[in-house]
């Protein structure tokens, strides 16, 4: 029996680096051009369904030329991709998550106040993802990011998280449930939007990738493709 096959494209969110969007307008119209051999037969975005009638507001007036497109990577990938493939809709897959108890910083500041030998362990890992992330091209940026070796290399930031804290206060595993919660509420949102035709293009930041490539390959209900051959 044939699987729907899911296309997960990690990005960076573009409102955090306005000028990268200035700068590679050119590079962003090739992106796309190039998605569209993927043919996809959906998009999926990571937003709430909570903004799907504001989305469809603001696509269709893309699609009427009345909408100037904002630093944000869902209008500039996303909206173009469904346009060019003549698509009706997007589909709003993420899930409100409070991600506050405790938030990240707080995981990072407890390291770093009361295991400062893992808060260097977590740097010094960083470090290496920004060694490996030095393009200044948009495409091999966005290649990098949806590399198997940078995706393996972010996990292990979230296993050492699970580090955090002490038994009577799993101070990152309490921000992992968070975590975890979103990828796999977003791994079933997907799911619910798929038949079993369909190509589906999900548009999500590179920090999701390995969960829900996990999460759908667990299922064994789809198969999946590589975006790299496509950028």
């Amino acid at each position: 029996m044939k699987k729907p096959d899911i296309l997960l494209f990690g990005t960076f969110h573009f409102s955090m680096e306005p000028q990268a969007v200035n700068e590679q307008m050119e590079d962003i119209l090739r992106i796309v051009k190039q998605l569209e051999a993927y043919q996809p037969t959906k998009i999926a975005v990571e937003k709430s369904f909570l903004v799907e009638e504001e989305l469809d507001r603001k696509y269709r007036d893309f699609q009427d030329g009345k909408l100037t497109l904002t630093y944000d990577e869902v209008e500039q990938f996303a909206f173009r991709l469904a346009h060019a493939l003549d698509h009706p809709t997007l589909y709003p897959v993420d899930e409100i998550v409070d991600m506050t108890s405790p938030s990240l910083n707080q995981v990072f500041e407890w390291a770093k106040e009361h295991q400062p030998e893992l808060f260097t362990e977590i740097a010094a890992i960083q470090g290496k993802l920004q060694e490996m992330d030095t393009s200044t091209s948009l495409i091999e940026r966005l290649k990098t990011i949806n590399h198997p070796d940078y995706i393996r290399t972010l996990q292990k930031i979230y296993m050492k998280l699970t580090l955090v804290g002490d038994r009577q206060h799993q101070v990152g595993v309490s921000w992992l449930k968070q975590w975890h919660h979103r990828d796999l509420a977003i791994a079933a949102n997907l799911a619910r939007i798929t038949e079993p035709e369909d190509r589906v293009l999900m548009l999500v930041g590179g920090d999701h990738l390995h969960l829900l490539r996990q999460f759908l390959h667990d299922s064994g209900d789809f198969s999946l493709s590589d975006v790299n051959d496509y950028l």
